[in-house]
């Protein structure tokens, strides 16, 4: 694979055709010699054959494939062009990974326009706000979104933390914060997915097995920031996927990550770019940058130790005045292939090689389809029921309007509802 730097613009009409144009430059010869080959099939009217960008839902991935998919590869500091950390793992077998969940992800998990039933398996590497921030988000808007599954979440706990420090607090926490809304839907939607199943792992165990199941291994391995964090090892058919939560540069990685088809770890923006850029003193900006999180250039090292068959440099703002400094920070202690992720950025990962291109993401969709029949009762036959003083309070005047409301929809669906709502009189 050649070394690459994509451009670092997502969105809009015009980013599509740059996208599209400039885009098949970028990646390896096995690649481009595919598209040399197929140059008789193309034609000014019909679909193109090949097509350098990603349009979710439209490719099939094979047996032996895994795409991965960037839905956050920025910061704690909120911006449209790049949520916080989160990226979706899909194998050939047909399961899914989600990987971190943090602030404004769940906007580009939805635009995939993938059935929320697919994705119910949710790895946390740690509790940072950026990190998983949107799980209270993912899980809420499940059941108004064709989502008929609980969520199943594994995340840290244990290793000498207090226990209300652990992932299990923080999922009893999310429950008690929409308790209300947990109650009072119920027998109005289908609240079947109004569940979190948590999988608390002891994250100071190294090299901890956390899931196998259908050729599927999961391995923790501790990360240096502050207590409760790890990175996480995927492995399946011979292939290695290595994703760092927030990170010091630590031994544990550069061992089991080692050799990884896709390393994708944390890669802060410059020192003085946090002093500049999000106008932290001095004093604040080393902190963050060197004592808790990895910056540029140990980024480069550690690829160089591990030397990954491609590198993924996420959680920076990436944008065209910081990109170059990162990369030749980068570029000082690594010379293999790296990539400069952006949101959208996708990754399909054979034994044969690795394609790097961009997503094409839907800016307004509705819900993704529903994998199961939708139901209206909750389980148990539990139903919340509206005090009648509140009913009462109805407008009655509206009455004729809702009237001829029910009676264009009966005739629409061949259905016989009345509006239930009866005004009582008073005594």
């Amino acid at each position: 694979m050649k070394n690459k730097l994509l451009v670092p613009f997502i969105g809009g009409i015009a980013v599509a055709v740059l996208l599209i144009v400039a885009l098949p430059k970028l990646y390896n010869t096995e690649v481009e010699a595919k598209t040399t080959n197929s140059k008789n099939q193309w034609s000014p009217t019909k679909a193109y054959p090949e097509r350098e960008v990603y349009f979710p839902g439209t490719e099939e991935l094979a047996p032996d494939e895994i795409r991965v998919l960037s839905c956050g590869s920025g910061m704690p500091m909120p911006r449209l062009k790049q949520a916080a950390a989160c990226f979706l793992i899909e194998l050939g077998n047909g399961e899914k990974f989600i990987f971190d969940l943090g602030t404004g992800s769940f906007t580009t998990l939805y635009a995939l326009g993938m059935p929320l039933d697919y994705m119910t398996k949710i790895f946390l590497s740690h509790q940072h706000a950026d990190h998983m921030g949107d799980l209270p988000t993912f899980f809420i808007y499940g059941m108004q979104n064709g989502r008929s599954k609980p969520l199943e979440v594994w995340g840290p706990g244990g290793g000498g933390m207090p226990e209300s420090w652990g992932t299990k607090s923080a999922v009893a926490g999310i429950m008690q914060f929409y308790n209300w809304m947990l109650e009072t839907s119920k027998g109005a939607l289908d609240t079947r997915s109004l569940q979190i199943n948590v999988h608390e792992f002891d994250w100071s165990k190294i090299n901890n097995v956390i899931y196998d199941q259908d050729g599927v291994v999961i391995r923790t391995i501790p990360a240096i920031h502050l207590e409760g964090s790890v990175s996480f090892i995927l492995e399946w058919k011979g292939m290695k996927i290595a994703f760092s939560g927030d990170t010091l540069a630590n031994q544990w990685w550069t061992e089991y990550a080692k050799g990884a088809d896709l390393a994708i770890h944390e890669c802060f923006l410059t020192n003085e770019s946090f002093v500049t850029k999000y106008k932290f003193q001095p004093e604040e900006a080393i902190y963050v940058s060197t004592l808790v999180h990895t910056t540029a250039p140990v980024f480069g090292k550690i690829m160089s130790i591990t030397q990954p068959k491609l590198a993924v440099a996420y959680h920076f703002q990436n944008d065209p005045e910081t990109l170059p400094d990162v990369v030749s920070a980068v570029r000082e202690t690594y010379d293999g292939p790296v990539d400069f992720a952006v949101d959208g950025m996708v990754w399909n990962v054979t034994k044969e090689g690795i394609r790097t291109r961009v997503s094409m993401l839907n800016t307004q969709p509705y819900p993704p389809p529903s994998v199961n029949e939708r139901q209206q009762a909750a389980p148990g036959g539990e139903k919340y029921e509206t005090p009648e003083w509140i009913l009462q309070g109805y407008e009655w005047e509206t009455i004729p309007v809702m009237d001829k409301v029910y009676k264009d929809f009966n005739e629409e669906f061949g259905t016989n509802f009345q509006f239930p709502l009866q005004k009582k009189e008073s005594k």
